[in-house]
């Protein structure tokens, strides 16, 4: 009898965790995560809601609800948003010219988005695909990618930074995450102008404004 409970024990709490995990999956289904977004005021231009309830304004790193909508009202704003299970598929929403912008969540996912890529290190090897750049895997904030060219860019999720190029975080507490190819992070924090190559050769920026993970 004593190893009859113990067995039902045991199954009861493998049946919690597969319901647990089940119901993490379930709640991941039809999400989006914000990897990106620029806004000019901190009143709410840019927020999210659920039913009737009150707008909450969106941050970098937030989960979106799959039966949320999404509402931008500044022309200037924009956010970029990937599905919280498939960080190569990127959606952007722009401010409209006059008055705001509305989207649902579940028609967001139903458009086309933007494929991107990221570094892919197999068996302790750097990707060489991206050897001597650095991949935007997020942003607060408007930054400036300049090449060697002259040539210069709002940065957006995904993009590719070459080593002879240049980023300037315009305002102070704005950031950007950046992979190598290796896969490693670094988090870079404004404002600041800084040379990619010397967060490849990891050159500390400024004390406390680049960190690793």
């Amino acid at each position: 009898m004593k190893k009859f409970l113990e067995l039902m024990a045991v199954c009861s709490a493998l049946l919690m965790i597969s319901a647990a995990g089940l119901f993490a999956a379930e709640a991941k289904a039809g999400t989006l995560t914000c990897v990106g977004i620029y806004s000019e005021t901190s009143d709410g231009s840019i927020s999210y809601r659920v039913g009737g309830a009150s707008w909450i304004v969106v941050k970098v790193g937030d989960v979106i609800p799959a039966n949320a909508e999404i509402r931008i009202n500044v022309d200037r704003d924009w956010i970029e948003l990937t599905p919280s299970n498939n960080p190569n598929l990127v959606y952007e929403l722009t401010g409209p010219d006059s008055g705001e912008t509305i989207k649902k969540v579940a028609d967001i996912l139903k458009s086309k988005g933007k494929a991107v890529g990221f570094p892919k290190a197999t068996g302790g090897k750097a990707d060489p695909k991206y050897a001597n750049k650095l991949v935007v895997t997020q942003y607060l904030g408007r930054q400036i990618y300049m090449t060697a060219d002259g040539d210069s860019k709002d940065i957006k999720y995904g993009d590719v930074l070459d080593s002879k190029g240049k980023v300037s975080i315009i305002a102070i507490n704005n950031t950007i995450n950046l992979m190598n190819s290796s896969g490693k992070v670094t988090t870079v924090i404004g404002p600041l102008k800084f040379d990619v190559e010397k967060v490849l050769t990891n050159q500390q920026l400024y004390k406390f404004l680049n960190v690793q993970k």
